[in-house]
C-alpha cells in the first residue's frame, strides 16, 4: 500500500461463497496489511486452515503502524479488524523473528503446506542521478517512519539535524503529499494522532518556511489523490502555488502561527544534487514526455536545506532469492511491484487466498507451528505480548494524543517481560 492514500474505501461487498472444508497449515511472512488481509480472506474461505503470521518486528501491522501518516487515524484503525483476526484460535502471530536468519525458508517449507511472502516494498527507491555524499537527502519512507516512532528508521540511528527552512521533495504522489502535509501542519493539526512529537522537535518542522515539490509529469496527469492535495491546501497559513499560480486563497488569513509557501513545479526532474555548505543545490531540467533526446541541459537550480525523495519503493534484496521457490505465494507490494492502497491490497489478498486454497487441495499435509517452535529465537513475541505493548503505549499518551509509541525495541521488551510476571 502507499503510506497513505486518503480515507479508506468502505468494503461493503460480502463474500457469499460457501466456506470450504480445506485444512492445512499456512505460513505468512509479513504482518502488514497484505499479510493480515490474506489471513482474513483465507480464514473466511476455509475456517479449518491454521495460519501463522511471522514478522521481523516484535509488533504486528507493519506499514499500518509505521507507514500510514500518524494524523490519519481513520486509516490506522483498520488494525481493529486485524485484532479480531488474531483472536481466532486458528491464527498465531510470531514476531521478532527474521525469516532467512532466525528461521530458514527451508524449515518453513518443511513444516507448512504453503508459504506466503507478504513483505511489501520496504526500501525507498534511490535517485539515479549524481548526489554529493554531503548533501542532506532523506527517503520519504524513512522520514515517515521516524515521525511514526519506528525504532528502525535510519534517522533514529543518530540525531538528525533540523530540516531547515527550505525543503524540496522529489515526487508528487500520495507519499509526497503525506510528507508535505506533516511538515506544514501546526501543532493543533496533530490532535488525536500518534505522531512522535520528539521527532518533530528534533527535525524542527515548525521552522519550515518554503517547500518545493518536483513533478516529472504535467499538471493534468498528477499522481496524487485529489483528497490528499485538498488536505494540504486546507492547512491554515499554507499557500500552495502550481507553477507559480496560487491555488487557494481561503487559508492565507487563518490564524495558525505559520506562514509557508508551497511551490509545485511540473515537468521538472533532477539531474544532480551538490552540497554547498549547509544547503543542497538541486540541478534540474525540463522533462519532455514526448521522447525528445535528453541533451543534458539544465533548466533550473534550486537550493534547499533538505531534500526528500518520494519516488516509490523497491523490495529488500534479502528476499530476492525467493522468486524461484515453487511453494511460495507472493502477495501485496512484493508480488505486484507497487504499494497500493488498502482497498487494492484487500483485493490482491482475496486473489492470493484462492491461490493458496488451490495449493492446499494438493498438499500432503504438514504440522505447522509445532514443527518450527524449536527453531524460534528466545525473544520471539506473541499477540499477547503485543497487547501488553499496545496498552502501555495508550496509557502513556500525552494530552491530545491517542498513544505514545516506544521508540526502542528494548523498551518494548521490558514491557513484555513485566507483563509476564
Amino acid at each position: 500500500m502507499s503510506f497513505d492514500s486518503g480515507p479508506p474505501t468502505a468494503d461493503r461487498s460480502r463474500d457469499t461463497s460457501t466456506p470450504q472444508r480445506a485444512t492445512g497449515h499456512v505460513a505468512i511472512v509479513g504482518c502488514g496489511p497484505s499479510g493480515c488481509y490474506t489471513a482474513l480472506a483465507l480464514l473466511r474461505a476455509a475456517p479449518d486452515v491454521r495460519i501463522t503470521v511471522f514478522d521481523t518486528r516484535p509488533t504486528p501491522f507493519g506499514l499500518l503502524r509505521y507507514g500510514v501518516a500518524p494524523d490519519h487515524q481513520g486509516m490506522k484503525n483498520v488494525s481493529r479488524q486485524f485484532d479480531r483476526l488474531f483472536a481466532s484460535d486458528h491464527v498465531e502471530f510470531v514476531g521478532n523473528t527474521i525469516i532467512g536468519q532466525d528461521l530458514s525458508l527451508d524449515v518453513l517449507e518443511e513444516n507448512y503446506d504453503v508459504v506466503v511472502l507478504a513483505t511489501g516494498l520496504a526500501v525507498d527507491r534511490p535517485l539515479t542521478v549524481p548526489v554529493d555524499p554531503d548533501a542532506r537527502v532523506y527517503g520519504a519512507g524513512q522520514l515517515l517512519r521516524y515521525l511514526n516512532g519506528d525504532p528502525d528508521s535510519i534517522l533514529r540511528q543518530s540525531t538528525p539535524p533540523s530540516l531547515g527552512e527550505e525543503v524540496l521533495i522529489i515526487g508528487t504522489g500520495n507519499v509526497a503529499m503525506d510528507v508535505a502535509r506533516l511538515l506544514c501542519k501546526a501543532d493543533d493539526g496533530f490532535r488525536n494522532s500518534d505522531v512522535d512529537d520528539d521527532a518533530r522537535d528534533v527535525l524542527h518542522t515548525a521552522g519550515l518556511r518554503h517547500l518545493t515539490l518536483l513533478s516529472r509529469g504535467p499538471r493534468d496527469r498528477v499522481r496524487w489523490d485529489g483528497s490528499m492535495f485538498a488536505e494540504l491546501c486546507a492547512l491554515p497559513g499554507v499557500a500552495v502555488y502550481l507553477d507559480g499560480d496560487l491555488e487557494d486563497r481561503s487559508t492565507l488569513s487563518a490564524e495558525s502561527g505559520r506562514d509557508i509557501r508551497v511551490d509545485v513545479r511540473f515537468r521538472e526532474i533532477p539531474v544532480g544534487i551538490d552540497a554547498d555548505g549547509h544547503q543542497s543545490v538541486i540541478r534540474t531540467r525540463f522533462h519532455d514526455e514526448l521522447g525528445a533526446a535528453d541533451d543534458g541541459s539544465e533548466a533550473f537550480v534550486h537550493r534547499a536545506d533538505t531534500v526528500v525523495t518520494a519516488m516509490g519503493f523497491v523490495e529488500e534484496t534479502a528476499y530476492g532469492d525467493w522468486a524461484g521457490r515453487e511453494g511460495v505465494v507472493r502477495v501485496g507490494g512484493c508480488g505486484s511491484g507497487f504499494l497500493g492502497n488498502l482497498a487494492e491490497n484487500r483485493t490482491l489478498a482475496k486473489d492470493a487466498a484462492r491461490n493458496i486454497l488451490a495449493r492446499l487441495s494438493n498438499s500432503p499435509g504438514h504440522i505447522g507451528l509445532d514443527g518450527v517452535r524449536p527453531y524460534l529465537p528466545p525473544a520471539s513475541t506473541t499477540f499477547s505480548d503485543w497487547a501488553a505493548v499496545d496498552r502501555a503505549e495508550v496509557d502513556r499518551a500525552r494530552p491530545d494524543r491517542v498513544r505514545r509509541k516506544f521508540t526502542a525495541w528494548a523498551e518494548m521488551a521490558d514491557v513484555i517481560a513485566e507483563s509476564k510476571k
